[in-house]
């Protein structure tokens, strides 16, 4: 009589090992982006309660390791972000353009929301035409109490849209500053700037924007 043995292997009969998955991408460095950050008095890091502060821009300079070009413009409206805006992408090449405007067009034209968001979007769409990412901010809050009831609205309402069309719309990557932002982080006396806590909060939220949407 004769026996046959068959000896079956673990797997299948000795299939094909899968190859290892790839590896992680490396992580981000911030040292070799370009950023520029686009806006008015609150970019240019202007304060009532401490005329000396620079800002958040120098924080969040710190932060990174890497120079973050500032071309706030005190006193402006999107429509002069866009202005420039050209201009400015191809002088600096940006890797990265942080753009925090509005306050200015909240005063100037409180309910003119269809408006503000048009010229948002073609901002937003300019940047990924020059290759570069998109970060926007929503607005921070009006803390004076003249213009708390009044403006509050006004600002939600921009904010909102921000969120909607731009992040949820548009893909693009939202600094939310009034997701965090108190009175407590704004002057006392003007009460629509950063005090200094504030623009470091500031420096803080775009530092986790930057880090969740980087470019290598």
């Amino acid at each position: 009589m004769t026996f046959v043995i068959l000896i079956l292997g673990c797997g299948g009969g000795g299939g094909s090992v899968p190859p290892p998955p790839p590896p992680p991408p490396p992580p981000p460095d911030p040292t070799t982006w370009t950023i520029i950050a686009l806006g008015d008095s609150i970019t240019v890091g202007y304060s009532e309660d401490n005329p000396h502060t620079e800002g958040y821009v120098p924080k969040l300079s710190t932060m990174l390791g890497k120079k973050v070009i500032n071309l706030g413009i005190p006193g402006a409206h999107a429509e002069d972000v866009a202005n420039y805006l050209v201009r400015n992408l191809e002088k600096y090449h940006p890797t990265h353009v942080l753009v925090l405007i509005g306050a200015n067009d909240v005063e100037a034209n409180p309910w003119d929301v269809d408006h503000y968001m048009g010229i948002m979007q073609y901002i937003v769409n300019e940047i990924r035409a020059h290759d570069a990412v998109p970060i926007v901010a929503t607005l921070t809050p009006f803390c004076h109490e003249k213009w708390e009831s009044y403006y509050e609205a006004n600002i939600n309402a921009r904010n909102d849209a921000i969120r909607n069309i731009l992040g949820q719309n548009m893909k693009v990557t939202i600094a939310d500053m009034a997701k965090v932002f108190t009175c407590d982080m704004m002057d006392l006396h003007g009460g629509n700037h950063p005090n200094d806590w504030g623009y470091d909060v500031m420096a803080h939220v775009w530092y986790d924007a930057l880090m969740t949407n980087p470019k290598y």
